[in-house]
């Protein structure tokens, strides 16, 4: 009788982190929604700058070490290596990306308070993404999943008691309330080990890659948006945060496949035809989801914005669907990407990326201060677009496996 793996139940666990990442975005979407709907479009542009100026600086090394976390855990020989090593790397980092958040947030709202609650987010979104790779690596999915939806329930409970005090200053804190009590709620059950200084080293390095890659693929449409904030008027800034609260739910179910399939393929390294052919039927399926899922938000967004936000939204229409083309792209690279990480190809996928991160970027301030909104939309479908479609290209074609054969060796090639 064939003994069941964890890698056997893939499609299980796919459907519990999705539905966990779906209710993340869905209250992402509800607290965006709320703010636009009771403060208007430039308190909804604030808040989304400094909301994205969170998800940019976790980028810089706490999603790293999350990529690492779900990599490196399912080992049993790399495992308490990997959670003393990831721990302490996790704390000196976000302690001081927190730090540095407080000063750039006062500089857009010159308000001290907010910018200390941008701190707090910034801490707590950092310990969410990286506590969220711990519950993958360590196969409790289930867990992430019901604490997905608690610390949602949590934060839109809370955002409710803030617009109804009109504390605009604390609008970020339901939300860092919420990252907080998902965190808490996902220790580590590895024991914390010792490490030598080989595993250090590969280690140190897998986390480079996985960083440079995380913040090139997330850190663009951050960017956006806040280059949005910062060379279009308020209103205009106010329509385009709309428009990504609305893709990024979407988004997100990419990001929740991803997180399941890097253990996935990790425990499928000791079988290259299999793991070829595991990759090629996921991607097949997640592209299929991604196109019905896109497809149909890009035909509704008229009717969405109005809906949803108003008849003084309609304007971002066009911003909207742009946006939703090119965060297609890049969540259908979802298994292309989880295989290039675990397989060993993590330098060739950041490469990729910080190509085009540096393309979209240089495109973004070029084009920003002269075009605004459609200049920042413009450097996120050269940078976003392009590097996804390279992405692509490269993890569904590439055969080698580091550590392992190209190719399984002829019988006939041994006998000669």
């Amino acid at each position: 009788m064939k003994r069941s793996t964890p890698s056997d139940g893939i499609f299980s666990r796919t459907v519990l982190s999705t539905a966990g990442m779906a209710a993340q975005g869905l209250a992402r979407f509800l607290y965006t929604l709320a703010i636009g709907r009771l403060a208007g479009p430039e308190a909804l542009g604030e808040t989304s700058a400094l909301l994205s100026i969170a998800v940019y600086l976790s980028l810089v090394l706490p999603a790293g070490l999350g990529i690492a976390a779900s990599r490196y855990l399912p080992s049993s020989a790399l495992a308490g290596a990997a959670a003393g090593y990831l721990h302490r790397l996790f704390w000196a980092s976000s302690l001081g990306l927190a730090v540095v958040a407080a000063p750039i947030a006062y500089i857009i709202t010159e308000d001290i308070f907010a910018a200390a609650s941008c701190a707090a987010l910034v801490f707590s979104y950092n310990a969410y993404v990286y506590s969220r790779g711990i519950l993958m690596g360590e196969d409790r999915i289930l867990r992430a999943t019901i604490a997905d939806f608690v610390s949602s329930l949590v934060a839109l409970t809370a955002l409710v008691a803030v617009l109804v005090a009109g504390v605009d200053w604390a609008l970020l804190l339901p939300l860092a309330t919420g990252y907080a009590i998902f965190a808490i709620s996902a220790r580590p059950r590895t024991i914390a080990g010792t490490i030598d200084a080989h595993e250090r080293s590969m280690m140190r390095k897998f986390i480079r890659d996985a960083t440079i890659g995380a913040l090139a693929t997330g850190g663009l449409l951050p960017a956006t948006m806040v280059f949005v904030r910062a060379y279009d008027s308020p209103a205009q800034a106010g329509l385009f945060a709309a428009a990504l609260s609305l893709a990024t739910p979407a988004s997100l179910i990419s990001q929740a496949v991803n997180q399941v399939l890097i253990p996935h393929f990790s425990r499928q390294q000791g079988d290259p035809i299999q793991l070829q052919s595991s990759l090629r039927k996921i991607f097949a399926v997640t592209a299929a989801l991604f196109v019905l899922i896109f497809g149909a938000l890009v035909l509704l967004a008229p009717a969405i914005l109005t809906i949803l936000y108003g008849e003084r939204f309609s304007g971002g229409t066009s911003a909207m669907q742009v946006l939703l083309v090119v965060v297609f792209l890049i969540s259908a690279t979802c298994a292309p990407s989880a295989y290039l990480m675990a397989s060993g190809h993590q330098r060739k996928y950041a490469q990729i990326w910080i190509i085009f991160f540096v393309l979209g970027t240089v495109t973004m301030i070029v084009a920003s201060p002269s075009m605004g909104l459609w200049g920042a939309l413009i450097g996120f479908a050269v940078g976003g677009g392009g590097g996804s479609i390279v992405v692509m290209l490269v993890g569904l074609t590439v055969r080698e496996h580091v550590g392992l054969p190209a190719r399984l060796p002829d019988p006939q090639e041994k006998l000669s």
